[in-house]
């Protein structure tokens, strides 16, 4: 399954694990924060990251066509793994996931902050995948506090001369 990809080549082989299974484990933080990882929350993640094998600079699409294979196994593995009291399970999920700080850092910095801001969509749609009316207020009180992923650093790439500013970033995924 292992694969080298464009643009992460300099990475250690552990590192670029460590990237490929962190929308595992933002699927179980988020999606599991309220107790539970619902069917819409599932279905929500998958659509979201199929979509980004297609839609992305070409390191990327590559990226999440490697994170694709195997998605459900890594989460369910997570979940198999993990502790079941949510305290701690998102304690260690959140150590693991600011792991990807240094490794982030080794990134080219588009390549980086394209991460980044897919991450952290992917954390705010698997939040409102499920609940609320026709998704609105449907992020809870436990998935608030993890939506924005406050263990990473948050990378934003310099905008280009005559490049227009994302009203919201971190919403688009």
């Amino acid at each position: 399954m292992w694969t080298i990809i464009q643009g992460f080549n300099h990475l250690q082989r552990e590192e670029i694990d460590a990237l490929v299974e962190a929308p595992a484990l933002i699927t179980v933080l988020v999606g599991m924060a309220d107790g539970h990882l619902d069917g819409e929350e599932r279905t929500w993640s998958e659509r979201l990251l199929r979509s980004r094998t297609y839609n992305n600079p070409l390191e990327l699409n590559e990226f999440y066509r490697v994170v694709v294979e195997g998605f459900w196994a890594r989460v369910q593995s997570e979940i198999t793994h993990l502790p079941t009291d949510a305290e701690v399970r998102n304690r260690e999920i959140e150590k693991r996931l600011a792991r990807l700080n240094p490794i982030l850092a080794k990134l080219d910095i588009e390549l980086a902050a394209d991460l980044y801001k897919g991450f952290v969509g992917l954390a705010h749609e698997t939040a409102k995948a499920s609940g609320g009316f026709l998704r609105i207020g449907a992020i809870s009180p436990e998935e608030k506090k993890w939506v924005g992923l406050p263990m990473l650093t948050p990378i934003v790439a310099p905008k280009k001369p005559g490049e227009e500013t994302d009203v919201e970033e971190t919403d688009e995924w």
